[in-house]
């Protein structure tokens, strides 16, 4: 999402800008995920109602791209390549399976997008 609605400032590069923000928050979510599993096995808190939360802010998030992009290749194809995944392999390993291709898909549409502007 960040990498989506960041404005890269001129004279930066936009992949070195982009490959930051993907490492830091790659690194952001390591270090909250070892920290919530590790607090929260110590707090033993039960917060009622926000798996229901997280989905609504999931499906905001993911509208307000949608209604903000030009072209909605990218994410009618996330979601159906998410679907048949889920459908293939199951739900043990769809998740790794749906992010292995999304990457390759994203590899095509920014090679295609690089012939098409030479």
């Amino acid at each position: 999402m960040l990498n989506y609605y960041t404005e890269i400032p001129e004279g930066m590069s936009q992949v070195k800008v982009n490959t930051w923000i993907t490492l830091l928050d790659w690194g952001y979510w390591v270090l909250g995920a070892f920290l919530g599993g590790f607090l929260g096995s110590l707090l033993q808190i039960q917060i009622k109602g926000l798996d229901f939360v997280m989905t609504a802010l999931f499906i905001v998030l993911a509208l307000d791209q949608f209604l903000k992009e030009d072209s909605h290749i990218s994410s009618i194809s996330g979601v159906l390549i998410t679907i048949i995944s889920l459908l293939l392999v199951g739900k043990t390993c769809f998740l790794v399976v749906t992010l292995l291709l999304l990457v390759v898909e994203y590899y095509y549409l920014t090679k295609r997008r690089a012939k098409e502007e030479k």
